[in-house]
């Protein structure tokens, strides 16, 4: 075969040695850049070029630092920051309020609190609370409210015992709390709490270490939490009110998760259920979104591991971690109808009257709402808190595998008989978490996970098609004598109605015969638990009406 001559490429030619035939690897290419065509340069006097507008860029913004490492606005921020509030917020705007109420009541357990996913228990806690209403001599009219991810336990104005700065401020649930509303405080005694973990009065990643000295908090040192611990701490509350059995407890979002929780751990303890816009297990989708809103968090800087208190809070990452949840909790239909493509950029005007170019900061009226809700959030909220009540959000699931996986990790790591247990989904009702497990009572019996014999003999077909449907009808065993509400909204994209379908049909599988279930309409999509006080309120007050 006759020899092949090597050609040696390049993009132009070059003057150099030839290669030594002793070096095998070739020589290094120049990077592309280098090849760059040389134009002889222009004067601006031979050009008629004129340089194109560059697009406006967002203004340069220094985070707030807080003397108390989070959430407390400084005299100097407090004002700006309002103005900036009342200039993006109008009348007609029906947020939440998730602001810190000024002061709250406060119990302090004296006894250490079990914990799912620790062999240690957390020391001596605080849960902060309100109440409103009065509780009756037979103690049997209270309704604990249970919160979604950020909200404190301020849930209306007008509360018991706290100072009037407190009483007077509206609550991020006012318009359904109150005297006359669909939670009657004429009627019911209403508890409220900032759930452990939180950054409003209870216990959580900013409250002070135990084993520190001076400020430190215990930040990342703070164990992993589940919802099923916050209820477990909320138990102990009851107990300090003297409350044996709630006439109702109600929650939305993840509270609707934690009723489901409560009602499992302690079924005696609960008269009955309204679970809205939850879910009986997390779903993969809010799952990825909660993740993406810890990764944003958490890659900012400032966050540093968690340990942010003595320094700069973790401005940005907050920011964009709220603006990503807002996304999920509103819908599509709502922006057009709410927004519609309006720019601020198209209300500036030259001198010619002509409209002004886009921004490449926010413009879209979308865009600065997101910016503002990011903005205001982020002050007002504690970074490590989100990230762990949104992991226990995420580690939700009422399946019979997932509970009897719990129940096992938890009765090996407490092995005191004194310690109240967390019941297997198979266990007996008299198996409660409010007490320690008599010893004589058999527990852990086994039962199938097919639908109830009453339900087969209805026929009862299932409108949810959950590969899931069978588990987590089993791990709701528990739950078949508590009259339950379920609540779905059919614009939802963060708890999507399929889960609200799922979890009706699971309740009935397990055999209970008292569900009731709504499906609402509207625009407003997850929010609208704050804001739908027609088609929420009114199927609450006609839950706690019947008998």
């Amino acid at each position: 075969m006759p020899s092949r001559t090597l050609v040696t490429r390049a993009l132009h030619r070059c003057k150099s040695p030839a290669p030594s035939p002793t070096v095998s690897h070739p020589k290094p290419k120049p990077h592309l850049a280098n090849y760059s065509l040389q134009q002889p340069r222009q004067t601006p006097s031979e050009t008629s070029f004129a340089s194109p507008h560059a697009p406006q860029l967002p203004k340069p913004r220094r985070p707030v630092f807080s003397p108390g490492g989070f959430g407390l606005h400084s005299s100097r921020s407090k004002g700006k920051h309002r103005a900036d509030q009342a200039a993006t917020t109008t009348s007609e705007e029906s947020e939440a309020s998730y602001e810190p109420p000024t002061a709250t009541l406060s119990y302090h357990s004296p006894n250490s609190l079990p914990l799912l996913y620790s062999p240690e228990p957390l020391p001596p806690y605080d849960l902060a609370y309100e109440t409103w209403g009065k509780l009756n001599p037979e103690r049997s009219n209270a309704i604990l409210i249970h919160t979604g991810l950020s909200a404190s336990s301020h849930a209306a104005s007008g509360g018991n015992g706290v100072s009037s700065n407190t009483s007077s401020k509206s609550g991020w649930w006012e318009s359904f709390v109150g005297p006359g509303k669909c939670i009657d405080t004429d009627r019911f005694f209403v508890i409220c709490t900032n759930v452990l973990g939180g950054c409003f009065g209870s216990t959580g990643p900013s409250s002070p270490y135990p084993l520190g000295e001076g400020n430190v908090r215990w930040a990342t040192r703070f164990p992993l939490l589940s919802i099923h611990d916050m209820i477990r701490a909320q138990l102990g509350l009851l107990d300090h009110l003297g409350i044996e059995k709630l006439y109702a407890s109600i929650g939305s979002s993840m509270g609707g998760m934690s009723t489901l929780s409560l009602a499992y751990m302690a079924p005696e303890r609960v008269g009955k259920v309204a679970s809205i816009s939850a879910t009986g297990r997390s779903g993969l989708n809010g799952v990825g979104m909660r993740y993406a809103q810890r990764s944003v968090l958490m890659a900012d800087p400032n966050w540093n591991r968690g340990n942010y208190y003595d320094g700069v809070p973790p401005h940005n990452g907050m920011k964009l971690a709220r603006q990503i949840a807002t996304i999920t909790y509103r819908s599509g239909p709502e922006w057009e109808e709410r927004f519609g493509r309006r720019m601020l950029s198209e209300q500036e005007t030259d001198e010619a009257g002509h409209a002004g170019i886009p921004k490449l900061g926010p413009d879209f009226l979308i865009e600065t709402y997101l910016d503002h809700q990011g903005e205001r959030f982020c002050l007002t909220y504690d970074a490590n808190s989100m990230i762990y009540i949104s992991k226990a959000m995420d580690l939700f699931d009422m399946t019979a595998p997932a509970l009897t996986a719990l129940a096992q990790k938890f009765s090996e790591a407490y092995t005191d008989p004194s310690v109240p247990p967390f019941p297997f989904p198979n266990d007996p009702t008299s198996i409660t978490a409010s007490r320690p497990s008599d010893p004589r009572i058999p527990t852990h019996h086994q039962e199938s996970a097919e639908p109830d014999e009453a339900t087969k003999k209805k026929k009862f077909i299932p409108t949810s098609k959950s590969p899931h449907l069978r588990e987590l009808a089993a791990g709701l065993k528990r739950l078949k004598d508590i009259p339950m509400l379920v609540l779905g909204v059919q614009s939802d994209v963060l708890f999507p109605v399929e889960q609200q379908r799922e979890l009706a049909d699971a309740l009935t599988l397990a055999g209970n015969e008292h569900v009731t279930y709504y499906e609402l309409g509207g625009v407003w999509g997850h929010d609208t638990f704050l804001l739908d006080l027609q088609g929420v309120g009114n199927a609450i007050r006609g839950f706690l009406g019947s008998s």
